[in-house]
């Protein structure tokens, strides 16, 4: 009797796992890749969106020491640029918690590769290393889904404080004619020539008193300080041809009158 073929004790790995193993290390080196250059481009929209939030606090610290007179409006624009401010401070917040969520995602990939080099060389243990594996996988999509959504929650909030920084500067845009106009010296003036000499007559439009300062420049140099009364007349009297005069009031822009 011939003797029977000796059996090979060696087993090796069904095709059908290794091209699950195969496909899945695939998927999760693409999707790694695809959040890799979302989270760059978001980096880049953030820092252009804190360069605009920058640009709009210099804007709005200079309108605030300009439109002292306007106390209530100011009060609303600085209200609304604190909102601005504190929704940045939301968005960074949740960008750094996508970078955490990125490098946590790299570690559990490089621990799945590892995981697979050992499944090669325990054959014994394939089946619970790939069921232990597929748990890591399935875990890795679930928070490759939720970073998505966080980063789809910072780009609107990102677009929405965009156009709160575009109507902030509308507004400082409309209260620009309202200073100029707040700074105009209520007064009108009329000169009026006695005996050679002229007289200028300062009239008050405000049913309130102004205090007024007036230097004249001149042969006769002279200042002083006077209150018109609400709707009154002040005169200055004994003006030459040719002479300056400076009509100052605190809070408004001088009048400057030629005597001719």
């Amino acid at each position: 009797m011939n003797p029977a073929p000796a059996t090979h004790s060696k087993r090796s790995l069904p095709p059908a796992i290794s091209l699950g193993l195969l496909a899945a290390s695939l998927i999760l080196a693409i999707a790694v890749v695809v959040l890799v250059v979302k989270v760059h481009r978001l980096g880049a929209q953030v820092a252009d969106t804190q360069k605009q939030l920058t640009q709009a606090k210099a804007e709005a610290s200079q309108a605030q020491s300009q439109l002292r007179t306007d106390q209530t409006r100011l009060a609303d624009l600085q209200t609304q640029l604190q909102k601005s401010q504190s929704q940045a401070s939301d968005l960074q917040t949740q960008l750094d918690k996508a970078k955490d969520a990125t490098t946590q995602l790299q570690t559990q990939l490089d621990r799945s590769n590892t995981q697979m080099a050992d499944l090669q060389s325990r054959l014994d243990k394939s089946q619970a290393q790939s069921a232990d594996l597929q748990v890591q996988v399935d875990q890795t999509t679930a928070g490759s889904r939720q970073l998505l959504t966080q980063l789809d929650e910072a780009k609107i909030q990102a677009m929405d404080l965009g156009s709160r920084l575009q109507k902030a500067e509308s507004d400082l845009a409309q209260l620009q004619p309202l200073l100029l106009k707040a700074r105009h010296l209520p007064v009108t003036t009329s000169l009026e020539k006695i005996r050679g000499r002229f007289t200028l007559h300062i009239n008050n439009l405000n049913p309130q008193p102004l205090s007024v300062d007036i230097t004249a420049t001149g042969p006769e140099a002279r200042a002083q300080s006077s209150v018109i009364g609400g709707g009154g007349t002040l005169n200055v009297e004994k003006l030459a041809a040719g002479e300056k005069v400076v009509i100052a009031s605190e809070g408004y822009d001088p009048v400057n009158v030629t005597v001719q």
